[in-house]
């Protein structure tokens, strides 16, 4: 089953379903845990969040009608499982995490690794919705077009938030600096 393409796999039905469905999670389970943890910056969370998201795949798997790639499809569908789970999080954890981001980033910034962590907490001072224009395209590499695919929203509207988002991480990254 592994010569099959993405899309022939999730267009599996009957007896040979479940082995498509396990190629598939096999084959992008990395990649959606990569995009989990970017979105919540937590690593445990992710596995959770992976393992919602192909319960879903499954849940859905009639829906995929093929319009699309089927990593566009699954992408939004992890998306949207990342901004579920970003939308339960109550305030005052939110306060916490950058509490405790903004006491790890007063150590000292000598090594390379550093300027990685500085990079990474401005990114998580971020909206979800600019931080995952980032995520997508800077980390992922997929074209505005696929982003918008994904949002389901405009070229546009992609091409201005990613615009925005850049801005704003240029932003918290020189008041992070500034902090230290």
């Amino acid at each position: 089953m592994s010569a099959s393409t993405d899309e022939e796999l999730i267009l599996t039905r009957g007896s040979e379903a479940g082995a498509a469905l396990a190629e598939l999670f096999a084959r992008h389970h990395h990649r959606a845990h990569s995009l989990c943890f970017r979105m919540t910056g937590d690593s445990s969370v992710a596995d959770d969040l992976v393992q919602e998201s192909f319960l879903r795949v499954m849940k859905y798997q009639k829906t995929f009608d093929g319009r699309s790639r089927f990593t566009t499809w699954l992408y939004r569908l992890v998306r949207n499982v990342c901004l579920d789970h970003l939308a339960r999080i109550e305030k005052e954890r939110q306060m916490n995490e950058r509490l405790t981001l903004e006491a790890r980033i007063r150590k000292d910034l000598s090594k390379p690794d550093d300027r990685i962590e500085l990079l990474h907490k401005a990114l998580y001072r971020l909206t979800p919705e600019k931080r995952e224009v980032i995520v997508l395209s800077r980390f992922h590499g997929f074209s505005y077009a696929e982003i918008a695919e994904v949002l389901e929203c405009s070229l546009s509207a992609v091409k201005t938030r990613a615009h925005r988002a850049m801005r704003d991480l240029h932003v918290a990254l020189r008041e992070l600096e500034s902090e230290v």
